[in-house]
């Protein structure tokens, strides 16, 4: 039984991270901003000093895009994975829930007649899922900081050349924003785990607008001093998190069918979500929907996105947006 489980999981260790924010609903961990801040302000620190040791006489543009490389350009960070392994950061699920409960009220799990399922899906969804932290109020899988700063390098990196070829600053951003899409319906979403996430597409957008602004006359940028390049404040991931992050507020769609998990999402998204609805409609739910929808400016990405999914060139995610589900 064993050896059957690790075959499969196999498979599910070429996935990226996916996000059920309504497990966290149950226990939502406290605010860490203060942490993050400082652990990505000393990283940003190390870029810099690589950066004016090695390529003092770098472009702003250049120093902006080697900060977010510093952090990691593949799946899973050293950022994400610190963050994953240690005690010091509240988040959830954590260590402290047993396997075989962790993932019970899961939106992803079905009930199935035999053990071996049931214990490929305990360890399956072990893989997949990411914990959710507190930014400043919003509730994030840790993936997010991986599209970030990993896809948010990609897109500046796309921007930049086609901006070259283009000539045109919209367009760029449209390509840089497609190179996303082509991620989610393929290698980083319906391929590996049947999930196509809005939330990621959002906070690698914002990852970029991060290298744009570094370059900005804004509250964070770049400034060439004696010393080479430095930041005039410290950076703050608040400026950039937003509640379209939070996969809940902006919801992905699921696929039907297979994907390298093994674990079509659709059918059992739709089955459990309106198990939450009594805790949607909770006070503390409630007054965090009131608060995303208060500070939800929607970003280039966003608009972009929503013409796309109005003009049937993306898949439409409202049949799996708990407002919704929670009405009828």
């Amino acid at each position: 039984m064993r050896i059957v489980i690790t075959i499969l999981l196999f498979f599910t260790l070429l996935s990226s991270g996916e996000v059920d924010q309504y497990l966290a609903w149950n226990q939502l961990p406290n605010d860490e901003s203060d942490l993050l801040n400082k652990l990505y302000n000393e990283e940003i620190q190390k870029a810099l000093d690589e950066i004016n040791k090695n390529h003092n006489d770098c472009s702003c543009k250049e120093a902006s895009g080697r900060i977010l490389k510093h952090f990691g350009i593949g799946l899973n960070t050293a950022m994400e994975m610190r963050l994953k392994n240690t005690i010091d950061i509240d988040k959830y699920p954590n260590d402290d829930i047993l396997l075989s409960e962790r993932y019970k009220l899961s939106i992803f799990r079905i009930e199935y007649p035999f053990d071996i399922i049931d214990q490929y899906q305990d360890y399956s969804l072990q893989l997949q899922i990411d914990e959710i932290i507190n930014v400043g109020g919003i509730y994030i899988g840790l993936d997010k900081l991986t599209h970030f700063t990993a896809s948010g390098y990609l897109y500046y990196k796309i921007y930049q050349l086609a901006l070259e070829q283009f000539e045109s600053e919209e367009t760029a951003i449209q390509m840089a924003i497609n190179v996303g899409i082509f991620g989610e319906k393929n290698v980083l979403g319906k391929i590996p785990s049947g999930v196509f996430s809005y939330a990621d597409l959002e906070s690698n957008y914002q990852g970029f607008q991060f290298a744009m602004n570094l370059c900005k006359d804004g509250p964070t940028h770049l400034k060439r001093t004696g010393k080479g390049w430095e930041l005039n404040s410290a950076f703050d991931l608040r400026n950039y998190v937003n509640p379209f992050w939070d996969e809940s507020f902006n919801p992905s769609f699921y696929y039907e069918g297979f994907n390298l998990a093994f674990m079509p999402k659709s059918e059992a998204v739709l089955l459990n979500i309106p198990d939450y609805c009594t805790k949607f409609y909770s006070k503390r739910i409630q007054g965090i929907f009131t608060y995303y929808q208060s500070i939800a400016d929607t970003s280039y990405s966003i608009n972009y996105l929503q013409q796309l999914i109005q003009n049937n060139e993306l898949p439409d995610p409202s049949p799996f947006n708990i407002r919704t589900i929670c009405r009828e």
